[in-house]
């Protein structure tokens, strides 16, 4: 049966016990994936917050880190399929980042991204790691499955995750275009990988997140 989480302190447990019981030095790829908007990121840093204050030495990485270039992630021509499977250069990030991270431990590098919408440099700089967080979307992709320790599927509505999105900043110059680019590519790229990786069966855990009803005083799961 598989585990249903509400909270980051449940999952924190669970990564603090893998990495108390691992037999090898190296760290372990734990994958927090879900659709975008469904709340990840925020997951993810809570979680590994937690972590550190039990000692334990984490890395964050984010696959938006690793977006393609805004030419082949909006190309005009792209269908949601081809944006599943080009919107992020999840290859580059395993190669260079996340696997030699695993091998030594440490490792100082940087990604350029100056093919994107927002172009910028990422700086790494990790030493001595014991669990390697990665969040994303796509991540519970087959052909990244083996690669992982742990994985986490975050559950979410299609409708909630836009309402997540739209509260972000710098998502798009106008809420039209945001509307524009979730039903044609996100939605639909999301749906696409729900339908031929199921990353919710292939996940280890789901979380669904809990809301507060404040005229009973209680909380009550999401619905997914």
């Amino acid at each position: 049966m598989k585990t249903v989480f509400n909270n980051a302190a449940q999952i924190k447990s669970v990564l603090r016990d893998l990495h108390n019981q691992k037999e090898s030095s190296k760290a372990l790829i734990i994958a927090i994936s879900g659709i975008e908007g469904c709340g990840k990121r925020a997951l993810t840093e809570k979680v590994a917050a937690a972590l550190i204050l039990e000692g334990v030495s984490v890395a964050v990485i984010h696959g938006d880190d690793w977006e393609a270039s805004e030419s082949v992630r909006f190309n005009v021509m792209s269908s949601p399929e081809e944006y599943y499977l080009n919107a992020y250069r999840f290859d580059e990030m395993f190669e260079q980042l996340i696997l030699p991270l695993k091998l030594f431990g440490s490792i100082k590098t940087s990604v350029t991204l100056d093919d994107v919408m927002n172009p910028r440099t990422v700086e790494y700089d990790f030493n001595d790691i014991d669990i390697i967080l990665i969040e994303g979307v796509y991540l519970l992709q087959e052909a990244y499955l083996d690669l992982y320790d742990y994985t986490c599927w975050v559950d979410s509505d299609f409708d909630a995750a836009f309402a997540r999105l739209v509260r972000l900043k710098n998502i798009e110059q106008s809420q039209d275009a945001l509307i524009r680019l979730f039903e044609l590519l996100i939605k639909p790229a999301g749906q696409y990988h729900i339908y031929s990786d199921n990353p919710q069966g292939h996940a280890k855990s789901l979380y669904i997140e809990q809301e507060t009803n404040e005229d009973e005083n209680k909380t009550v799961p999401k619905s997914a």
